[in-house]
C-alpha cells in the first residue's frame, strides 16, 4: 500500500498527539476509579422503590388529541400520468462513425427508447432511436445524427433548446 506524503503526515501527527494525550490522561487520573454516575430524578418521583402492582406497570397511557382515522384496509394507489416523461436541455449533432441517420444519444433517457425531440425555437420535431454513445459534451442533453439535427435546424446554430419526450 502506498501512502502519499500528506496521509504519512497526517498518520505521524495521529501518532504523536497519541503519544501525548494518553500519558497525560494517566498522570492525571492517576489509575483512581472514575466517579459514579448520578441519578436524577423527576420531581414527586421516588428513586429506588419497585413498583409490587404489575397491572399498574403495564396500564395503558392515553394521550389527548384528534382521534385519528380508522383504517379501512386498503391503500392509495399512485399511477403515472398518462403524459410521457420528458426533460428540456440543449441538442447538438454528431456523425455517430456510420451510424444509421435514425440514432441520437441521450444519456438521461433509457437506451433502446424513441425518442421525440422537439425544437424549442421552432417548432419542428424528430423521432430517434436512443443509444450508448462513450462521452457526451457538458451541459448537452442530447447528441443527434447530423442528418436528424438539419431536420431541427441549421448545423450553424447549435446547440439548440429541445425538450426531450419518450
Amino acid at each position: 500500500m502506498f501512502l502519499t506524503l500528506q496521509d504519512r503526515r497526517r498518520i505521524t501527527l495521529v501518532g504523536l498527539f497519541t503519544l501525548v494525550v494518553v500519558p497525560v490522561v494517566v498522570f492525571f487520573t492517576r489509575g483512581e476509579p472514575q466517579a459514579e454516575v448520578a441519578s436524577v430524578a423527576a420531581v414527586g418521583v421516588e428513586v429506588g422503590t419497585e413498583v409490587t402492582s404489575t397491572s399498574a406497570a403495564l396500564a395503558p397511557v392515553f394521550l389527548e388529541g384528534a382521534a385519528g382515522i380508522a383504517p379501512t384496509g386498503t391503500a392509495a394507489i399512485a399511477y403515472p400520468s398518462a403524459d410521457n416523461v420528458g426533460v428540456s436541455g440543449l441538442a447538438t449533432f454528431s456523425s455517430f462513425n456510420g451510424a444509421p441517420n435514425t440514432v441520437c444519444n441521450a444519456p438521461i433517457a433509457p437506451y433502446g427508447a424513441t425518442l421525440v425531440i422537439k425544437n424549442l425555437n421552432n417548432g419542428r420535431s424528430i423521432a430517434c432511436s436512443n443509444v450508448m454513445m462513450p462521452t457526451t459534451p457538458a451541459n448537452i442533453s442530447v447528441v443527434l445524427h447530423t442528418r436528424l439535427f438539419v431536420e431541427l435546424s441549421d448545423l450553424v446554430n447549435a446547440p439548440i433548446p429541445v425538450s426531450i419526450n419518450w
